[in-house]
């Protein structure tokens, strides 16, 4: 529990270790690396955010986690930036974890934390992932696209953050700009309406959305998840968390109100929150320690 608390604390009034640019498998990436160099890896799926792996939280998170003697690595993933979500987003992230290390951790945190799951369950990956964290995930991109375009999730209103419509509607249209149906699917907003328009999209369209949800794919992850979430999340409600534990191998939920959507608080629960790093580490630090003189590049 002490290495976890120096971690988030460490998040959160800043690391000292300077974090470096890289490319892995072609992919630009922030690297933080222990003093001695090697550590084992830990591979992090950063959130829709304009800064991408320039939000000065996620240099802090990998800082924080060098100083706890791991590698740490956050890939700038394609299209995340713009807040879309596509299938080259995972593969690139499959690619920087095999290229990290013969064994790896993922975490992710909101959209990072889906990727994290799907990447996990990847057969190209699975067998290489000791541990997962997914904190405040989605599980399907169908209820996510339900909740964007209604407001609706399930039969039930819910107020989700602008953001959520944003980037739902830029992924749809990035994944199928051809689908004659994505316009009207996109622009109605009753919820009664929803299913009978998702089912005039081309079963195409309907299959890569399958493929971006991580639902699909957690029955796939082997190794340990953690999964945490608020009760009130302002983007993912917290059935979805539900959804993905219930489906799972071996999932762990913690339900909290310590964390505002993935940023951790001082409420209560606050310890359980600490609880999910403190055995994402301890898993993590089971790999082994990738030497300070391996390039980290394929």
């Amino acid at each position: 529990m002490i290495r976890a608390l120096a971690v988030i604390a460490s998040t959160c009034r800043g690391g000292v270790r300077a974090c470096e640019r890289e490319r892995i498998a072609g992919v630009d990436t922030l690297v933080a690396r222990p003093r001695r160099g090697a550590g084992p890896v830990v591979v992090y799926a950063n959130a829709m955010t304009p800064l991408g792996v320039d939000q000065p939280a996620v240099g802090r998170f990998l800082s924080a986690l060098a100083g706890a003697g791991f590698v740490a690595i956050a890939p700038e993933l394609p299209h995340v930036r713009r807040g879309e979500l596509t299938p080259a987003t995972i593969d690139s992230l499959v690619s920087v974890a095999r290229a990290a290390g013969p064994r790896v951790a993922l975490v992710g945190a909101s959209t990072g934390a889906g990727l994290a799951i799907l990447a996990a369950g990847d057969p190209r990956l699975a067998y290489r992932v000791g541990t997962v964290a997914a904190v405040a995930p989605f599980a399907s991109l169908r209820s996510v696209l339900q909740l964007a375009t209604t407001g609706y999730y399930g039969d039930r209103p819910y107020a989700a953050d602008p953001l959520v419509a944003r980037a739902a509607a830029r992924s749809l249209v990035a994944n199928a700009p051809e689908d004659p149906a994505v316009t009207a699917l996109l622009a109605n907003r009753d919820p009664r309406r929803f299913d009978e328009l998702y089912a005039a999209l081309e079963l195409d369209t309907r299959g890569l959305i399958e493929e971006l949800s991580p639902l699909s794919r957690i029955s796939q992850v082997s190794a340990p998840v953690e999964i945490v979430s608020s009760p009130a999340d302002p983007f993912f409600p917290v059935d979805e968390s539900r959804t993905l534990a219930a489906a799972g191998r071996d999932i762990r939920l913690t339900v909290t109100p310590a964390l505002l959507h993935v940023i951790p608080r001082l409420r209560p629960g606050l310890a359980s929150v600490m609880a999910v790093l403190d055995r994402t580490l301890e898993r993590a630090a089971e790999a082994e320690p990738v030497p300070a003189l391996r390039p980290l590049a394929a």
